[in-house]
């Protein structure tokens, strides 16, 4: 008796929800990143993608309230 070749079908391809754009946009550079990577203020609560967020002392913040920080202790970066 004569063995039959199986048919395969093909799996369709899923990359991993880390690489790939994602559906989120970040409101201060516009990027498309998944949810699950986003990163919220620790002084203002809002969000931010992993690109953006700044350490300052020991917290992590947005852009904008870095300048705020920064501003407040007169530092200046030009």
């Amino acid at each position: 008796m004569q063995k039959r070749k199986a048919k395969v079908k093909s799996a369709s391809v899923v990359s991993a929800w880390w690489l790939s754009g994602g559906e989120e946009e970040c409101p201060h550079c516009g990027r498309l990143y998944a949810y699950e990577a986003e990163f919220r203020c620790s002084d203002c609560d809002g969000p931010a993608c992993p690109h953006c967020k700044k350490k300052h002392q020991d917290r992590s913040v947005c852009p904008e309230c870095l300048e705020g920080c920064e501003q407040a202790e007169g530092v200046s970066h030009g």
